[in-house]
């Protein structure tokens, strides 16, 4: 192979600001890194109404819609605690105040209140409050809930987890709500309503109301009336079509409908002239109507998961259009009005049946972001080079096996995705990716480490699962700023010396390779704060798994050990530590001056000291374990001493 090819000078230009802000969680494919991941995923919208920012799971960006909840957005506790006597005896009510300044009512997740405590509602301070969250306990009814007169939000939804649903089960909206004179923000999803009153009118001031997962089959013509509202959450319920007045609802700027069984749009509802995002993920439609294109304000139209083959070609009129969302649907082809959107900036084709990406989509020069993942496209797209704003690609699972030198062109590019697609090589051009953060190659037939991806100083993260990979290069310390390293189901025997130069990596997963013994180069890498190392064979794990001070999780199922080092003390951050199928049979008693520990898996090894009951207790009963063993071991038995010794001095630290 000759030299590698000259780098062209290349200039970006800068990017225009725009009412939607993006931000992604880090993208960890087949990883479990729990204590870096916010648990459910989607996290944040802003109840502003020029700005709407929101984080989703990598996957599934366009499946979820929440409303605001107070406990998204960071708050502080106050002084003022006030414990209460109610049908659960004391409670203790937490008065909190938000980041936006506002003074609340923390009473979430009780589980067992089913009414407001009265020195609520009759203490001045607390009809001071802005807020109140009843979310997940056993109410159904609010009454003197009127007397809080400055509410402006009220929380009383419930949840469905594991198939259980926690939470509140009101079957109409409280009247004691029309009394509220400020109410703005209104929760009642998952309570089973079945139908919303006509009474509804009577909250005049309200701006969003969630009714999702509310069992409703149709909606009452008085929403029409409600002149604030600004967001209407209908996810999860039972609708089979958008009613007609809808489009009279001219106030209403974010409508999610998502998970009904609607089949087909009313023509007149773009008429809801302030109407700038529409979710309708999760329906049963086949077509949209032709009236599309004339939506004066939508920025972000969500239609994935329904059955659509094709779009309208009046939707190439959406001129305000900035994101796009049709995954999972029956495309063959990406209709030719989407190139035509002049200020889109992200497009998602991703599992459908697209054979090819047209030459006009690089001529969007305004496209940031294109998923066109797990289709039938045939090619690389030569000509995607020419979408100068494009930093993010997904572009994986797709029927083309290799890579033309026109990538390397994709200079801006941040974030790329090119598994599965049975790469044997990467282009020389590939090196001058210079400004890839995300880099995912995994289930390729990359069995030789690239060189080219040790160019690329600004990696962050690094896919590489799934390769046959026998080696991993020295040189990977290159990768000064890589984060995330995913090697699993590889040929790996040993890892690079150098590992350790990797001062940023907390993220390592070098789960079913060959290693027989837990590398030391890891065990010295003491940035990591996630490890997983299962099924590897490995039948030792040496004391120096102790050095790793900062790691968190800890996931070595599956190997063929029988002894966990004492030296486990030493990983003082560690909160999950899972070593299920392994021949385990006593944990060392140095586990108890772990002060953060949560977890601890030992399903499927033979434990004896202590046994698996005492394991399933917690560190609470592991600890009372070894304090009771430290005054019961028979007297004069050999080393009993040295083994009281030891006991105490870790009992002693706890």
């Amino acid at each position: 192979m000759g030299s590698s090819p000259s780098r062209p000078n290349f200039q970006r230009r800068p990017r225009q600001e725009v009412r939607l802000h993006m931000e992604h969680l880090q993208r960890i494919s087949d990883l479990k890194a729990k204590p870096l991941l916010k648990d459910g995923g989607i996290l944040e919208l802003s109840m502003t109404h020029n700005d709407m920012v929101f984080r989703m799971k990598e996957q599934h960006l366009f499946d979820s819609f929440a409303p605001l909840q107070p406990d998204l957005l960071p708050y502080k506790n106050l002084p003022s605690r006030i414990v209460l006597n109610s049908n659960m005896g004391k409670v203790d009510v937490k008065v909190l105040e938000r980041a936006d300044g506002k003074i609340g009512i923390d009473l979430k997740g009780l589980g067992g209140l089913n009414s407001l405590p009265e020195e609520i509602c009759y203490n001045n301070d607390m009809q001071q409050c802005a807020w109140i969250d009843l979310s997940r306990n056993k109410l159904d009814n609010l009454e003197n809930i009127e007397l809080l007169i400055h509410l402006q939000e009220v929380y009383i939804g419930r949840v469905v987890q594991h198939g259980k649903i926690y939470g509140n089960n009101f079957t109409r909206i409280p009247s004691q709500l029309y009394q509220l004179p400020f109410l703005r923000i209104l929760d009642m999803s998952g309570n089973n309503l079945q139908e919303i009153s006509p009474s509804i009118v009577n909250l005049r001031q309200i701006e969003c109301l969630s009714v999702a997962r509310c069992g409703l089959s149709d909606l009452p013509k008085e929403l029409e009336q409600l002149g604030n509202l600004r967001t209407l959450y209908l996810d999860g319920n039972t609708l089979t079509e958008l009613p007609e007045f809808l489009s009279r609802c001219h106030s209403i700027r974010k409508l999610s409908v998502r998970n009904n069984k609607i089949s087909k749009l009313p023509s007149s509802l773009p008429l809801m002239e302030s109407l700038e995002v529409l979710n309708l993920h999760g329906n049963e439609l086949q077509s949209l109507p032709e009236t599309m294109g004339e939506f004066m304000n939508l920025t972000i139209f969500i239609a994935s998961d329904n059955k659509l083959r094709g779009l309208p070609t009046t939707m190439e009129a959406l001129d305000t259009l900035e994101v796009l969302g049709l995954e999972k649907n029956l495309f063959k082809f990406i209709p030719v009005c989407v190139p035509k959107m002049s200020n889109l900036r992200m497009l998602s084709f991703s599992f459908n049946e697209v054979v090819e990406v047209q030459d006009e989509i690089g001529s969007m020069v305004s496209l940031d972001r294109l998923w066109v993942e797990a289709n039938k496209i045939e090619c690389f797209p030569e000509a995607l080079p020419l979408a100068i704003e494009l930093d993010d690609l997904r572009i994986g699972e797709n029927s083309f096996t290799g890579l033309p030198d026109c990538i390397g062109q994709l200079y801006g590019m941040r974030d790329l995705d090119i598994g599965v697609l049975q790469l044997h090589k990467l282009p020389d051009t590939f090196e001058w990716l210079y400004n890839l953060r995300t880099l995912d190659v995994g289930q390729n037939n990359l069995m030789r480490f690239p060189k080219e991806i040790l160019k690329l100083k600004n990696l962050r993260e690094l896919q590489y699962h799934g390769n046959c990979l026998k080696e991993l290069p020295e040189d990977i310390a290159c990768l000064e700023n890589l984060t995330v390293l995913n090697l699993k189901k590889n040929e790996l025997r040993t890892m690079p010396e150098s590992l350790p130069k990797l001062k940023k990596l907390r993220i390592l997963d070098i789960s079913a390779n060959q290693f027989r013994e837990f590398p030391l180069s890891v065990c010295e890498t003491t940035s990591l704060q996630y490890i997983d190392a299962a099924d590897c064979h490995i039948s030792v794990l040496p004391d120096q798994l102790g050095q790793l001070s900062n790691v968190q999780s800890l996931v070595i199922y599956n190997n063929t050990f029988d002894r966990l080092p004492s030296t486990i003390y030493g990983m003082t951050a560690l909160t999950e530590f899972r070593f299920a199928d392994n021949g385990v049979q006593a944990l060392p008693h140095e586990i108890v001056r772990l002060p953060n520990i949560e977890t601890i898996d030992a399903t499927n090894n033979p434990m004896e000291d202590p046994n698996h009951n005492v394991i399933a207790g917690g560190m609470d009963a592991i600890k009372e374990y070894f304090q009771r063993k430290l005054f019961s071991v028979e007297s004069g038995a050999p080393s009993f001493h040295t083994q009281v010794n030891s006991i105490r001095f870790a009992v002693g630290s706890i």
